[in-house]
């Protein structure tokens, strides 16, 4: 309960200066392993990211100003008790998701999903098509509904090459998810004369 008191404390505090700054608040994160740390994303306005790219992000002078603020509006508020680190970042490629809305803009793009409990796809009866019983998924973003989404399952390999998995996509509820983070995929220099281990081209 207090963890959520915290992120609305934070987010009704920061809104002010994120807005001013032409900005929009992406989320917030509240880490207890060993010092707490209070991390505020910040993003591009909608508005701007269609102008510059999905990727274009808030200058580190912004992050800095936004921190600034924050930063003494809490020692106001004297909310949290325990020693915290506060942190103002920007979501970066590997962005974590706060809401359904957030993904749409990222269709086509490789999702790391960790669900609270495992869903099983596919019917161990079934000889035509492969069973899954998973607490983590990855796939392709294919869609997204009102309170789902649906990823094509894939495989990404140490290489950076993504492969499509023997599944059929599968649909999961928001309600069920635990965290959704978008994939960036580096992908390794293969050495000259090296042939890949898969047969199967991987996607582009």
């Amino acid at each position: 309960m207090i963890e959520n008191t915290i992120k609305e404390t934070v987010i009704r505090l920061a809104e002010p200066v994120v807005d001013s700054l032409g900005l929009v608040l992406w989320g917030v994160e509240i880490q207890r392993a060993g010092r707490m740390i209070v991390r505020l994303y910040v993003d591009t306005h909608p508005e701007l990211r269609q102008t510059q790219g999905v990727d274009a992000s808030p200058s580190i002078d912004q992050c800095e100003e936004i921190s600034r603020h924050l930063g003494l509006a809490l020692e106001v508020e004297d909310l949290i008790a325990a020693a915290y680190t506060l942190e103002v970042s920007t979501p970066g490629l590997m962005r974590v998701f706060f809401d359904l809305e957030q993904l749409r803009p990222y269709l086509g793009d490789i999702m790391e999903v960790k669900l609270h409990m495992p869903i099983t796809l596919g019917q161990h009866n079934d000889t035509d098509v492969a069973c899954a019983h998973r607490r983590l998924w990855r796939g392709r973003l294919a869609a997204v509904q009102d309170d789902f989404f649906v990823l094509e399952p894939v495989t990404v390999t140490a290489e950076g090459d993504v492969y499509p998995e023997t599944l059929p996509p599968v649909s999961l509820p928001w309600a069920t998810v635990r965290s959704v983070n978008r994939m960036h995929i580096f992908r390794r220099p293969v050495k000259p004369g090296k042939a890949r281990a898969e047969n199967t081209p991987p996607f582009n």
